[in-house]
């Protein structure tokens, strides 16, 4: 069985000793960021996610596969799903010629 794991401690530094802690979601994301500062690239104003695990109590979360090839696959698809939000988004901006034109 494979497994995709994440998480966080709530760390006792005196003991460096850690636990779940309720008080914690923890969460997974693939993320597309554009560019910073002036940077270069096709995609360079995009922001978007795509969520894998969300609000997960106790800050740690498991996702089981029962083999590498399934966690692959999973894997490719969620790649697959971001680059397609962000081939959405892009599709949905103005073109820099239309840019300030009155309608």
């Amino acid at each position: 069985m494979a497994n995709l794991s994440g998480g966080a401690l709530l760390m006792n530094r005196t003991k460096t000793s850690g636990r779940p802690d309720g008080t914690m979601d923890g969460f997974l994301d693939f993320v597309w960021h554009g560019a910073h500062d002036g940077g270069r690239g096709r995609n360079k104003d995009i922001f978007t996610s795509v969520p894998i695990a969300e609000d997960c109590r106790g800050g740690q979360f498991a996702l089981y596969f029962c083999s590498t090839s399934c966690l692959r696959t999973f894997l490719n698809a969620c790649v697959d799903a971001l680059e397609s939000k962000v081939k959405q988004m892009r599709n949905q901006k103005i073109p820099a010629r239309l840019r300030g034109r009155k309608k």
